[in-house]
């Protein structure tokens, strides 16, 4: 398993990682910056689910320390939205360690930007 940083950078300095996960797979993890403590200024993650026609996918999320994501052991949790058919966004307004999705059907593009 292999873990991904948000090293891409936009124009203006926020960073994103943006990946298109295969029908019934699950991406590798994608470990957060550190987004707390809260400062003025300070602006949330915000992930997007983009399921193709007829695909179905949800973010996963952990709050396990970056080690044990690492190490592969991390608990994961479905966010709120649950599985999806439509393309839809949220933001990450805790102190969330990693993000994952699943594809439960279908081809799924997943973005986040911070």
């Amino acid at each position: 398993m292999a873990v991904n940083k948000m090293i891409h950078t936009t124009a203006n300095g926020r960073s994103y990682h943006a990946e298109v996960v295969a029908d019934g797979v699950t991406s590798d993890p994608l470990i957060l910056p550190s987004i707390y403590p809260y400062n003025p200024g300070h602006m949330p993650a915000v992930v997007a689910v983009i399921p193709a026609g007829g695909a179905s996918g949800r973010i996963e999320f952990s709050l396990d320390d970056p080690a044990v994501v690492e190490a592969g052991t991390a608990q994961w949790i479905a966010w709120p939205h649950g599985d999806v058919s439509a393309a839809i966004a949220d933001a990450i307004n805790g102190p969330v360690t990693a993000l994952r999705c699943v594809s439960v059907s279908g081809q799924v593009e997943w973005r986040v930007i911070r």
